[in-house]
C-alpha cells in the first residue's frame, strides 16, 4: 500500500491537469465570437430597456453567451448557427 500513494497522487494530478486544459477555448478564441456578439446584443436587448450593461462572457457546450443587465431586469444573448444573436429574459413572468 505504501507505493500506491504517490501513483495515486500522480493520476489525481493529471486529471486536474487535463479539466485545466479542457476549460481552455478553442483556437480561434472566444473572445473575438464575444467581441462580435457586444453591439447586436447590446441593440436587441436596449428594444426591451436601457441602460444596457453587459455584465458576463461565458463559454458553453453550445458556444458564446453575454449576461445582461437592462433596465434592471437580467438578459442573456446566445449566438445563432446563422450567425444572428437572440436576446431573452432570464426569469419567467
Amino acid at each position: 500500500m505504501i507505493g500506491r500513494g504517490p501513483a495515486l497522487g500522480l493520476v489525481l494530478g493529471a486529471s486536474l491537469v487535463a479539466c485545466t486544459e479542457s476549460s481552455v477555448p478553442p483556437a480561434g478564441g472566444a473572445g473575438g465570437q464575444f467581441a462580435s456578439m457586444r453591439a447586436p446584443c447590446t441593440a436587441q436587448a436596449a428594444r426591451f430597456a436601457t441602460p444596457v450593461e453587459i455584465l458576463d462572457e461565458i463559454q458553453t457546450g453550445g458556444g458564446p453567451i453575454l449576461t445582461l443587465m437592462a433596465g434592471g431586469t437580467r438578459y442573456t444573448c446566445r449566438r445563432e448557427p446563422d450567425g444572428s444573436v437572440t436576446v431573452f429574459s432570464e426569469y419567467a413572468n
